[in-house]
This record gives structure tokens, C-alpha cells and sequence, in this order.
């Protein structure tokens, strides 16, 4: 199989993370509740893991790192946790539903006020119309990249705004970590969510949120945290009453060393995806394919022929060995706004591990299903 759907997970995983998640499983302990060595050592593994993330993103000891089991529980923390109720909340249709569906939840609920801004034709949004809002808004809620046409948010511009105007700046990371530059302090993010199985070369089942301390938000979940287990109302800390229940040691221990490869290699994964991208694109204009991608940062490229169904074009290439995805890409406003809300879109995203001999057999089954319509 040609793997070409990497925005939903990326298939290649470096060695290191496949050994640290078998030695893990091979000396199970719970961290956090035991005293003997085995336990230490995973709290141990843990905590470098916290440290290490903050590292690449700039944080520091004004941070903090919550892990959770992907990207959209972080999200629901972020939002979920820190609403008191009456907050004025600004977001765009390029959101993915695990941003828009907690907002339209609270909107439903009568506890916010909520603005959706769209994006332009290009995809990107309009900071003159962000600015239009800041004053009367409370929280942004914005992702650094689009999962469907993969148009970037700039993050530090976005930030500004947000400080200059007492906006608290919550960002969705799923698509944009590791290959748009962000600076948890310098972009003035209160809270980054962020799964660790997509650009950090990790393994499904972990994620994990990077706020601000003065960040308050409050826990989903209520459990064993190792602490004040004499308590049953115990005082909130971080990060231990937002990480109820056993933790995901190994894929957190595999996290980091994915983490690590990805940002030791990150010039070279980062030429390659766009470079491949862009080729991606050039194919396809050859075919006369509409093109909803005008960025190639983050290796995603979406596109439909005609009219033909998307699934239809995703059923074709699977039977030829190729995975893509195609419909909705659970971001409903983005194919409102593209028109596909019917038709969805087929979109190809790249990983590191992806070539030129791929892209070449993709684009030959995309010309002889061009050649039936």
C-alpha cells in the first residue's frame, strides 16, 4: 500500500520509537502509584517527556505539559475546562469539529457568544478581520493549519493581536506541529493542543496539551492521580488532577523519542513534504483536477475531479494500492465554504517516508480515471 494519508496518521514511525514502546510494555508499571524502581522509572521517562516538548516549543517554567490520549481531549480541556460563561469566543470555518463542536455545544448552551469568521479564496484568514473582532472578544480559538486545504494560521501575527487586545489564544496543532515554527511564548499561546501520532511520529492513543500556569482551566476527567489520595474533593494540581487514571506510559515514552526524530530530522522532513506536494499539484493541474491547496507547508493536498463523488476516487485508488482519504475531513465549514459539502473533497497528504515513485503512481490512477469521465 502507498500511504498518502498522513494528516490523519502518519504511518512511518523511526525505530526508536518502536523500541521504546515495546520496552515499555515488556516492564509494565504504573507511574505515579507505586514506590519501587519500575515505577519511578516510568514517572521518570514521563516527566523528560513533559520537559522535552516544552524545549522544542519554546516554553518554560511559566508552562505546563498535560498529556492526554489525542489531540481533540486536549481541545475539550482547553475549551471545555476554562469557560466560566459569557465569553465572547472568535473562531473560523478552517476548523476541524474537535475545535467547533465544544464551541457550538457552549453557543447551544447559552454560556458563549460566538463569531465564525471565514477565510478568504485562498484559504488563509484575514487578520484585518480578526482585528475587527479582537476588541469585543475574549478567546480565540484557531488552528495553525487547515486539515482539508492546508492553508497556515501565522501564529505570532495572531498572537499580537490577541495581546494587545486581552484575548486569551487557544491553538489547535494537529496539522501545523511540527512543520509551522511556533513559540509558545512569543506567539502569546495560553494553551496548544496537540496529538502526538501525526507530524511527532509518535503512536496513536497520545496527545497532549501545553498551557500557560496562569491558564486556569479545570479537569474533565476525575480519578486516581497518585496525590491526596485521603481527599475525596482534593485541590486541583498540575498536571496530576488532569491526568485521572493510568497514563499511557509507553506511547508517552515513545512520544518523546518520536519527537525527538522529528525535530533532529525536521529540515529534511520538511523539504521533502513540500517538495513532494508540490509536485502533487503540478500532476494534477496537468489533469484539469480542481485544486482546493495553495500551501504545501504541511503536505496536505485536496482536490476532486469534476464533479465525481470524492469517495468514489478514494474507492478507486485503494483498489490500487493507494490510501487516501476523501468526504468531509470532519471540517464541515471548510467544505461550506469550498462548495463540497455534497461532493466532499480527496485529499492526499504526505509523510516523510513518501517518494517521487509514489506521487508518479498516484497521479497514473488519478489519469486513467480521468480518462473514463
Amino acid at each position: 500500500m502507498i500511504y498518502l494519508d498522513n494528516a490523519a496518521t502518519s504511518r512511518f514511525k523511526p525505530k526508536t520509537v518502536l523500541d521504546a514502546l515495546n520496552f515499555d510494555v515488556l516492564h509494565s508499571a504504573n507511574s505515579g502509584r507505586s514506590g519501587h524502581n519500575d515505577a519511578l522509572k516510568k514517572s521518570i521517562k514521563i516527566e523528560n517527556c513533559r520537559k522535552y516538548l516544552l524545549d522544542v516549543l519554546h516554553g518554560d517554567s511559566t508552562h505546563d505539559i498535560i498529556f492526554t490520549k489525542n489531540c481533540t481531549e486536549a481541545l475539550n480541556l482547553a475549551i471545555l475546562g476554562s469557560i466560566k460563561g459569557g465569553e465572547r469566543v472568535v473562531t473560523s470555518d478552517n476548523e476541524h469539529n474537535s475545535v467547533l463542536r465544544p464551541l457550538f455545544h457552549l453557543q447551544n448552551d447559552g454560556k458563549i457568544k460566538l463569531t465564525v469568521i471565514s477565510a478568504k479564496n485562498d484559504g488563509k484568514i484575514d487578520l484585518s478581520n480578526l482585528k475587527a473582532v479582537a476588541k469585543e472578544a475574549d478567546v480565540f480559538v484557531l488552528g495553525g493549519a487547515c486539515n482539508v486545504t492546508g492553508a497556515t494560521l501565522d501564529l505570532y501575527e495572531v498572537g499580537k493581536i490577541a495581546k494587545e487586545n486581552g484575548v486569551i489564544f487557544i491553538v489547535d496543532g494537529a496539522q501545523s506541529v511540527p512543520y509551522c515554527q511556533i513559540d509558545l511564548k512569543e506567539c502569546n499561546v495560553a494553551a496548544l493542543a496537540c496529538p502526538g501520532h501525526k507530524g511527532l511520529h509518535g503512536i496513536q492513543g497520545t496527545g497532549f496539551l501545553a498551557k500557560r500556569k496562569d491558564f486556569d482551566v479545570k479537569p474533565l476527567l476525575f480519578g486516581g492521580t497518585g496525590t491526596r489520595s485521603q481527599e475525596l474533593l482534593p485541590s486541583i494540581e498540575t498536571p496530576e488532577s488532569f491526568e485521572a487514571g493510568t497514563l499511557f506510559s509507553g506511547g508517552i515514552a515513545a512520544l518523546q523519542k518520536g519527537a525527538k526524530w522529528t525535530y533532529d530530522n525536521l529540515n529534511y522532513i520538511k523539504n521533502n513534504i513540500v517538495r513532494l506536494s508540490k509536485n502533487t499539484i503540478f500532476n494534477l493541474e496537468s489533469l484539469d483536477a480542481t485544486i482546493y491547496t495553495r500551501e504545501t507547508e504541511c503536505g496536505v493536498v485536496a482536490f476532486n475531479l469534476k464533479d465525481v463523488d470524492s469517495a468514489y476516487i478514494a474507492d478507486v485508488l485503494n483498489e490500487n494500492g493507494i490510501a487516501v482519504r476523501a468526504g468531509l475531513h470532519c471540517a464541515p465549514l471548510v467544505h461550506k465554504r469550498l462548495g463540497t459539502l455534497t461532493q466532499g473533497a480527496v485529499r492526499v497528504s504526505i509523510g516523510v517516508d513518501n517518494t517521487d515513485k509514489d506521487i508518479l503512481a498516484f497521479s497514473s490512477v488519478i489519469e486513467k480515471i480521468v480518462k473514463t469521465l
